[in-house]
């Protein structure tokens, strides 16, 4: 008589478990019902920036901002008391933050363990910014096509009249023989100068949906395009208790573009940056060389970007600016679109705003 084959698998060591999960790329993070992190591995040091000894044995609470915070506490709290587990083994997205106070999206699933009457709830979390900015960026082709398609309608059906009408606003303005007041004129002008606005936003509008593929471009300086533009804002900031500074890279860093809409992004961003500020505050610009990409970012220590917002910041026609058409940084991401690079965002309501340049080098 044969004996059955034991089949029992053997269970690996906590040795073995754990170096597995230092090799996986998702940060794993296990908190008690303290809400205390008792365990992370390599990837949730790398993605939120904190030494494994900064918060093992700490509240959690840095990782989390509010109001993700909050609902994370009503979580575990209701668990401890109901024993209703409603997030664990389910994927949900939410935000994470970094050391440094910046949010990022991620998608997080829960598990759930008790071991020697105490509670364990572990998180598997994934960064999600490539994945979200994929999606921005099909939304953002989806809506230029739309705009492109009413632009190229109704763009000559405006234009034609607002050139008949400016023409004679003109021509009225400068009649002398015309006995009006200068109430009238000022009238006259309020028209003159809707009509300039008018056609200013039906060019941007034409640079949006299709922006020009410059016979300009060339090799050149990408910090010279930076001091060029600084140069432009100066007189601005005059009267202003605003800062302006430079961190500009020692290295040359060249890259193959259009001088004139390289500037009209940084004076953009730069000009957002400045209004942010609204009184007083510190703007910086730098630069640096890394590997085969320059990178340019322009920050200010302002109050930030709500996080709701920062999903449409991008969005055609999304303003927070009184009298802003929602088109200039649009207009942007699509001029660094045609220079092979990207335009992203990073802001904290606690540390201001960043937007990042990223171009590729000159071969």
């Amino acid at each position: 008589m044969s004996i059955p084959e034991d089949k029992t698998v053997e269970l690996p060591s906590e040795a073995i478990i754990r170096d597995i999960l230092a090799s996986v790329t998702d940060a794993v993070i296990t908190v008690d019902e303290n809400h205390n992190v008792v365990y992370c591995n390599q990837s949730a040091e790398k993605m939120f920036g904190w030494r494994r000894d900064e918060i093992v044995g700490r509240d959690v609470s840095p990782l989390i901002p509010d109001p993700h915070h909050d609902m994370h506490r009503q979580y575990v709290q209701r668990y401890v008391d109901t024993g209703i587990a409603r997030v664990i083994g389910e994927a949900r997205e939410c935000r994470g933050q970094r050391k440094d106070g910046t949010t990022f999206p991620v998608e997080i699933s829960y598990s759930l363990s008790r071991t020697g009457g105490h509670l364990f709830f572990t998180a598997v979390i994934r960064d999600i910014t490539q994945r979200k900015e994929m999606e921005r960026e099909v939304r953002f082709m989806e809506t230029l096509a739309d705009v492109g398609k009413a632009v190229a309608h109704i763009g000559h059906e405006i234009r034609k009249p607002l050139v008949l009408i400016g023409g004679f606003a003109g021509q009225v303005e400068r009649c002398d023989s015309l006995r009006a007041s200068e109430k009238d004129r000022r009238k006259l002008r309020i028209i003159m100068d809707e009509i300039k606005r008018l056609e200013t936003l039906l060019s941007s509008l034409r640079v949006l949906t299709r922006p020009p593929s410059s016979s300009h471009k060339s090799s050149l300086s990408l910090n010279a395009v930076v001091e060029s533009t600084l140069e432009l804002l100066t007189p601005m900031l005059k009267d202003r208790k605003i800062q302006l500074k430079k961190d500009l890279s020692a290295d040359r860093i060249m890259v193959h573009g259009d001088p004139n809409q390289l500037e009209q992004v940084f004076l953009n961003l730069l000009d957002n940056a400045i209004s942010a500020l609204r009184h007083s505050g510190t703007v910086t610009i730098s630069s640096v060389r890394e590997k085969d990409t320059a990178r340019v970012v322009v920050e200010d220590d302002g109050p930030g970007i709500p996080e709701e917002l920062q999903e449409r910041i991008f969005d055609p026609f999304f303003t927070t600016k009184p009298d802003g058409t929602g088109l200039g940084l649009p207009i942007c991401r699509n001029i660094i679109r045609d220079h092979g690079g990207t335009l992203t965002l990073h802001s904290s309501t606690s540390r201001g705003t960043r937007f990042i340049v990223e171009l590729p080098l000159s071969p």
